[in-house]
């Protein structure tokens, strides 16, 4: 078996897997990277099923993951937010996009499948999102294609309606960012006015490592208020660039090399409806390597 090459083809699929099981960028990295690790010592005697039985291996290490972390997350500090990923639309030669482009890795769509348990989130992605059959999926969970099916249909019946993805035109996307940068940027807050819905939702991810909100933040005036009172506490030289965050534009905020916050956003009707800021120093690490 060609492990190199075997990297090449299943690196994306199983990256994007453990991704939105975890939430974490990097969690993912290193789980994927143990498991084709673990190849060279455990190289499976049948070739045929290999895609399946590195799902399995990803899927398994990924909930023995959620296992340990769970206290850890019970005792998290304010709004928990996924790590933000910065993708790049339309860049052919990144294999990861086939799964970032027609996946949903929005931050609204991470923190929804959130609701569910570890097991239905697993199983609801590799059939909605991977379009793996039943049976291949009970191979990989270790449980009957009936049963299999059973918690596939109780996660979609959790998460209902709510799990389709809320496709909002590109332009007017990035046009809500570009003026969310502005009035960052140039201290014109009140102009959030004109982009913002009459119930949007802030949510900011500190993890009790630096100054964030412990609560959502609901309502205009009330967001509007934060963000005046915390530019004046940000550096003077920041800098705010428009990427590609979880496939949707985003904002990632510098101060000189480091990446100081990441925000993302969704969209409904035309207008910002959430965002979402993590300033949580271990969710950017990545970002600043």
């Amino acid at each position: 078996m060609d492990i190199e090459q075997l990297y090449v083809e299943l690196k994306p699929l199983l990256f994007s897997l453990a991704y939105q099981i975890l939430g974490s960028v990097t969690d993912a990295e290193d789980i994927v990277q143990d498991t084709f690790m673990s190849l060279h010592e455990n190289e499976p005697t049948d070739t045929q099923f290999i895609k399946a039985y590195m799902c399995k291996v990803v899927t398994n290490k990924c909930l023995n993951k959620l296992k340990s972390s769970s206290k850890q997350r019970e005792m998290y500090v304010g709004p928990w937010l996924p790590e933000p990923l910065v993708t790049r639309r339309n860049n052919t030669n990144d294999p990861l996009e086939q799964f970032i482009s027609k996946e949903s890795t929005s931050t609204a769509y991470l923190l929804l499948l959130q609701q569910l348990s570890a097991v239905e989130r697993v199983v609801f992605l590799l059939r909605e999102l991977f379009s793996y059959r039943f049976e291949e999926i009970a191979s990989i969970i270790d449980k009957s294609s009936g049963n299999s099916r059973q918690i596939f249909y109780r996660a979609k019946k959790r998460i209902g309606s709510a799990s389709k993805k809320n496709t909002v035109p590109r332009n007017i996307s990035t046009t809500l960012t570009e003026q969310f940068v502005s009035a960052i940027a140039t201290g014109n807050i009140n102009s959030l006015l004109t982009i913002l819905s009459t119930e949007s939702v802030l949510y900011t991810d500190g993890g009790g490592k630096t100054n964030a909100a412990l609560r959502p933040i609901v309502g205009q005036e009330l967001i509007i208020r934060y963000f005046t009172t915390v530019r004046d506490k940000v550096p003077a030289h920041f800098e705010c660039f428009v990427h590609e965050i979880n496939g949707n534009p985003g904002i990632i905020i510098k101060i000189g090399e480091l990446t100081f916050s990441v925000i993302s956003f969704q969209i409904k009707e035309n207008t910002i409806s959430d965002i979402y800021i993590v300033m949580n120093p271990e969710k950017l690490y990545h970002l600043n390597k």
